[in-house]
């Protein structure tokens, strides 16, 4: 519905003075045009009649502002006193009740504070027609604009609540609340512009209808953008991995440093960084390294062939005894695996008891010098690639045999 009364002597621009079909795009804009143009314009007039009334100096025009000062004074007094009493109620972290409920409190804005006292004014005194039906607009779209806020706050702040409910850490919350916060935002802002094109006089529905329409153009050519986002929250919320893991995926091997909308970053392990899509990321095998409790080391050696039987059996209880004396180790086996082609071959595991990739090579490396230096006290021999030839002679063929021959008869007798 329109609030004011069309202005009588307006030009309708020239680009849209030709007449659009009633569905078409053109002529949603032109009717949502010729609407804030005609409010724009009824409102200019009736600010500018209400200043003449104020400037009259009459009686009643001083009450009137008389009333409308006290209501905005009282207003911002119970502002102040609401936040006071936010700032002494018991919180635990940002997302407590008493701490929405102060953010809530702060977001009380003046232009909605000076519509409601004109509105006050308006109901006690016996304003202009216009002025009251620009005072009656107004409270509408600043009332609109303050609800929005409201309501997006406190949306925000309940989803804080629930993600960080379930994020473990802050960057997961972090990630979780940039990624809905987007949602709520654009969802509330939607509603409130609608609201305040309908109370301008603009047909919202035909509006809806062609939103609707262009909004499955702007869908189907965006799904593989959207497909994207909803992974980036399954990341979050289903938590394969968080900012900080380190994560093995494919070739690819680094640190986790943002979980975008479209996209993971990953930090690789030589120093460059990796930009990844969320929704090819998760339709393959990830490798979480740092959920690790400890990481398993396997080795293989081998000793030569010359190793008495002996010593041979004794060797897994060497290398046992070696690695349960290094701090950080814990040993599960070691075993004869086989006959190598120039070893006796076998092989040792144990724990890294720290999961970092760094320190557990450092540990293995402690491992591989004190298995070392106990076989070199012990007097055994690592094997190493050999090959033994062994060369036969055989009788001379029958050709050489008569070369041999001609040769002594041609030789000198002494």
């Amino acid at each position: 519905m329109h609030w004011f009364p069309p202005s009588s002597g307006r030009r309708t621009p020239s680009f849209l003075q030709e007449d659009p079909p009633a569905d078409s795009p053109a002529r949603e804009t032109r009717d949502v045009t010729e609407a804030l143009t005609d409010t724009a314009e009824s409102a200019t007039t009736a600010a500018s009649e209400f200043a003449r009334w104020l400037r009259s100096g009459s009686r009643e025009a001083l009450m009137a502002m008389a009333i409308t000062i006290a209501v905005i004074l009282l207003l911002f007094l119970l502002k102040w006193a609401l936040t006071r009493l936010a700032a002494r109620l018991p919180r635990k972290d940002e997302v407590s009740l008493s701490e929405i409920f102060g953010r809530i409190v702060s977001r009380f804005r003046g232009y909605f504070i000076f519509s409601i006292a004109l509105a006050v004014t308006d109901s006690m005194m016996s304003l202009p027609d216009n002025v009251s039906a620009f005072i009656s607009v107004l409270l509408v779209l600043t009332g609109v604009l303050q609800v929005a806020e409201w309501v997006q706050e406190a949306a925000i702040s309940t989803v804080k609540r629930n993600v960080r409910r379930s994020a473990s850490d802050a960057s997961t919350l972090a990630s979780a609340v940039n990624i809905i916060k987007w949602f709520v935002s654009v969802a509330i802002w939607s509603v409130a512009l609608l609201l305040i094109l309908d109370n301008v006089g603009a047909d919202v529905t035909t509006l809806i209808a062609g939103l609707g329409i262009g909004g499955i153009a702007v869908g189907l050519a965006a799904q593989g953008m959207f497909r994207d986002l909803f992974s980036s929250l399954s990341i979050i919320f289903d938590k394969p991995f968080q900012v900080g893991d380190t994560i093995r995926y494919g070739d690819t091997w680094g640190t986790v440093e943002d979980i975008g909308l479209k996209t993971t970053r990953i930090r690789e392990r030589h120093g460059e960084q990796v930009v990844m899509n969320n929704t090819l990321l998760l339709e393959h095998e990830i490798h979480n390294m740092k959920r690790m409790a400890r990481r398993r080391i396997e080795l293989t050696f081998g000793v030569i062939y010359q190793t008495p039987p002996d010593k041979a059996e004794t060797i897994p209880d060497i290398v046992a005894e070696t690695v349960r004396a290094i701090q950080g180790a814990e040993y599960v086996y070691c075993a004869m695996t086989g006959y190598g082609s120039s070893s006796l071959d076998y092989e040792l595991v144990f724990y890294a008891l720290n999961p970092d990739y760094n320190r557990s090579q450092t540990l293995k490396s402690r491992v591989l010098l004190a298995i070392f230096r106990r076989f070199h006290e012990e007097g055994i021999s690592f094997a190493y690639p050999t090959r033994t030839l062994y060369v036969s002679q055989t009788e001379p063929p029958e050709n050489q045999q008569r070369f041999e021959m001609r040769r002594a008869e041609s030789e000198p007798g002494p």
